[in-house]
């Protein structure tokens, strides 16, 4: 195959669904064997660039961060690509700007700067992609408690950043709730209480946090930890992102009416307690399905510290996205951002 017709088969592959991923996974593996396990850890950028990937060590973490540097090679200071390379140390290649003189190696200034036991990273990415609770982590792969919390808000610094930037088309908002959290801190405002726990009393309350979730019909998705449900709080997430010819689907909260009128967009407003759950082809399903299922996974952690909402709220969205096809190199790809 030439350069081109491989370059119009890479740009293809975002638009797979993971059925289709799936079946052309499995009409390549007859075709080139063990080698398609050996390149699974390597990043797909580095193929499509045709880098040279590193020579591999005793350590997958390394090989992995190394061929994920040379698919894009660039100074982390000045942004540089003119670079060389400056020796070794600490297991990892350094190199030096030409631009500014400075050397760095592949973690420089990424969350995973600094962070030791390399060796164990992989493993660690296994345990995220599992949702396993940190202690299992620790007792999994080894390392002190709080290690594995530290390891975990790293790993997820990148991803929790990483969400959609425009949303066009048809884009379905709603909000949801978590209940106030204060877990993990020694100072609590407040008597204790059973891990997971529940309000004091149903429905919406100073106990709730409420999160706005957004998502257009190509599963593009936003979520937000709210302030409040105020006009302008929903303004402040959604007008930046929302398409001036986008159509906004959402219950009859007055915010949304407000935010759309104020946008100048299409706004078809559903009034729930009322039975309308649908007007003509549009509908929320596909937020409230998307809601249900971060309800679910959120569940097996009993409770999430409120101020690490938004590190979870990134994690979910990762695992959601790419499902099935997620590795553990495929994460550790993602946390180095």
């Amino acid at each position: 195959m030439i350069d081109a017709d491989f370059q119009r088969l890479l740009a293809l592959l975002p638009s797979l669904s993971p059925l289709q991923l799936a079946a052309l996974d499995a009409a390549l593996r007859p075709q080139i064997g063990a080698s398609v396990a050996s390149l699974s850890t390597v990043p797909a950028a580095t193929i499509a660039t045709g880098a040279e990937p590193a020579k591999p060590t005793a350590c997958p973490s390394i090989d992995v961060i190394e061929a994920t540097f040379q698919a894009a090679p660039q100074c982390p200071h000045c942004s540089s690509t003119a670079i060389k390379k400056w020796g070794s140390a600490n297991g990892l290649r350094r190199y030096r700007c030409k631009g500014c003189k400075v050397t760095f190696n592949a973690l420089t200034g990424t969350p995973l700067a600094q962070l030791h036991k390399r060796e164990l990273w992989g493993a660690h990415g296994q345990a995220l992609i599992d949702g396993i609770s940190l202690r299992k982590v620790a007792k999994r792969i080894g390392v002190d408690l709080t290690t594995s919390f530290r390891w975990r808000h790293r790993f997820l610094r990148a991803p929790q950043a990483l969400k959609a930037q425009k949303l066009e088309g048809t884009v379905e908002a709603d909000e949801t709730c978590f209940l106030y959290s204060q877990k993990g801190s020694r100072d609590l405002d407040r008597p204790a209480r059973k891990r997971g726990g529940k309000a004091s009393k149903r429905g919406l309350s100073a106990e709730q946090v409420p999160v706005l979730i957004a998502r257009d019909r190509n599963k593009a998705t936003t979520d937000q930890v709210l302030r409040d449900r105020s006009e302008a709080a929903i303004t402040e997430v959604l007008g930046p992102i929302v398409s001036s010819d986008a159509i906004l689907v959402s219950d009859g909260a007055h915010a949304y009416r407000a935010f759309a009128d104020k946008a100048k967009i299409l706004h078809v407003e559903l009034t729930v307690s009322k039975g309308e759950y649908t007007w003509g082809i549009y509908h929320i399903q596909n937020v409230n399905a998307y809601t249900s299922r971060l309800k679910g996974w959120m569940r097996k952690f009993n409770g999430v510290a409120t101020k690490n909402l938004g590190t979870y709220l990134g994690w979910h969205r990762i695992d959601d996205r790419e499902g099935h096809t997620l590795t553990a190199s495929r994460m550790l790809v993602a946390a180095m951002g």
